[in-house]
């Protein structure tokens, strides 16, 4: 068995000097990110070029949704090409992601890895381990089911026959409410609201998959990973299309099923559960005695002991491919969960030692922070705000610095993949990168272009209007892109 000293793992972990490792997700291992060459030594914009450039940009982006956004272009060196209401703090949406996507990696480190462990206070002699099981995480946000599985498996490999006392969860990493005040209440029935913990499994969600039956006959629910805490009520009958209903119970983890399911294919489906240390401990317990190995006591949570016996280690992948697959999907949980990770390094993981976090990296790169409001990491509460000047002068200024391709290579390809691949863009194919961000009555748009003549520039756009889907606006973006992709 490994011993380990856990004040000593905290103050490494603080550092950013982690070490972890992950089987690698399919979505994560997405094409490798290209990064989009600086051209350090491209020809500076003449006045003549800027003005140019500013005629077009106005043209393209003169949809009336557009005239009350804001805009900002700037060169490699953060200068600023284009403007409109730059300073003005808007609603960001998944744009926000760029903010704690650098702060990540600025303040962790690109290899950096999370680690989640299961400990005890002694060795487990003769096979049974006397006392409680601690199962410790620091907030990876890609830890899965099958991950946990290995780390029974490898308990049982290690010949763990018995456990003596209770499952605790140990989440203290991290504090706060699992779920953020800010958010609209009605996204939390969905995936994409999943709480935040230093425990989180399967980016807090449970899965139900839908096994249907002939048409008239109960369909079978099945809960993926098995548990106790989580219930269903209720019932789908199998028919010739889908029309379901799943009521979660915010409270507690009671799922009611209604409507149909069609015959003939199984479907899966994917709801947030609640008190995620909990849930996480008593999956682990199901798996302990399904792989024959019992387990005296209940479940909890708990602080697990200061020189522990490490049974098993799981580490994540590194932070850089985190970054990255969370820009690709525009992954809420990721965010949240780096936003509380970041936050650790103040001490308390939480959005308010982020968002710290967070502005003292905005002031050592000497950007702005016209009216910054920090809600959430994923963007998704209505009340961020940001303006597009802080997010292009971010961008610019992360590139320049030494480690500044990871952060470029992190967006997706416009036109290629991730949330903007269907943007309809022809210069800009390949040569621009960017995060999008949708909620109700808000467009964004921030990122690279790679221009033909001028090297890189950077850009953010932030729509806050009814208007904000329209086709006009979005064809105004693209059409910007195309431009700033030509010069």
């Amino acid at each position: 068995m490994i011993r380990s000293v856990r004040l000593a793992a905290a103050a490494l972990a603080l550092a950013g000097i982690a070490a972890c490792g992950h089987r690698a997700n399919t979505a994560a291992a997405a094409s490798s990110p290209t990064p989009l060459a600086a051209a350090p030594g491209a020809p500076g914009w003449t006045a003549l070029e800027i003005a140019g450039l500013r005629a077009r940009l106005r043209a393209a982006l003169s949809a009336p949704a557009l005239a009350s956004a804001g805009i900002a272009v700037v060169d490699a060196n953060a200068r600023p090409l284009f403007v409109r209401r730059e300073r003005t703090p808007l609603t960001p949406a998944s744009t926000f992601k760029v903010l704690v996507g650098a702060a990540a990696l600025a303040t962790l480190g690109p290899d950096y890895r999370f680690t989640t462990t299961f400990e005890s206070v002694d060795d487990p002699a003769g096979g049974t381990l006397a006392g409680d099981l601690y199962v410790v995480g620091t907030g990876d946000p890609g830890l899965t089911r099958d991950d946990l599985r290995g780390g029974v498996s490898a308990l049982s490999r290690a010949g763990v026959r018995a456990v003596g006392g209770a499952i605790l969860a140990d989440a203290t990493l991290f504090a706060g409410p699992e779920v953020n005040a800010g958010w609209d209440p009605d996204d939390l029935q969905y995936g994409y609201a999943a709480g935040t913990s230093a425990l989180s499994l399967d980016q807090g969600t449970v899965e139900f998959h839908l096994l249907p039956a002939s048409p008239g006959a109960p369909a079978t629910i099945r809960t993926l990973p098995p548990s106790d805490g989580v219930r269903v009520h209720g019932g789908v009958l199998t028919s010739y299309a889908t029309l379901l209903t799943i009521q979660r119970d915010p409270a507690r983890n009671d799922f009611t099923f209604s409507g149909r399911v069609a015959a003939g294919a199984e479907q899966s489906f994917w709801r947030p559960v609640t008190d995620l240390p909990r849930y996480a401990a008593d999956v682990t317990r199901r798996m302990l005695r399904d792989r024959g190995i019992s387990v005296a006591g209940g479940i909890g949570t708990g602080v697990a002991p200061v020189v522990p016996y490490v049974l098993w280690r799981h580490r994540s992948a590194k932070l850089r491919d985190i970054v990255h697959r969370m820009m690709l999907e525009s992954n809420n949980h990721f965010a949240e969960q780096l936003l509380r990770a970041v936050g650790a390094t103040r001490g308390a993981g939480t959005e308010a030692s982020g968002e710290l976090v967070v502005r003292s990296v905005l002031r050592r790169d000497g950007v702005e922070q016209y009216g910054l409001r920090v809600v959430d990491g994923s963007g998704l509460a209505p009340g961020d705000r940001v303006s597009a000047i802080t997010l292009a002068r971010l961008l610019a200024r992360t590139a320049a610095e030494p480690g500044g391709a990871l952060l470029v290579g992190s967006l997706p390809r416009v036109g290629i993949e991730g949330t903007v691949r269907r943007r309809h863009v022809t210069d800009a194919r390949g040569r621009a990168r960017a995060k999008s961000g949708h909620i109700a009555n808000v467009n964004a748009l921030t990122g690279y272009v790679q221009t033909r003549r001028h090297g890189r520039v950077a850009f953010a756009i932030l729509v806050n209007d009814r208007r904000a889907d329209d086709g006009p606006v979005n064809a105004g973006m693209n059409r910007a892109l195309d431009i700033l992709a030509r010069s």
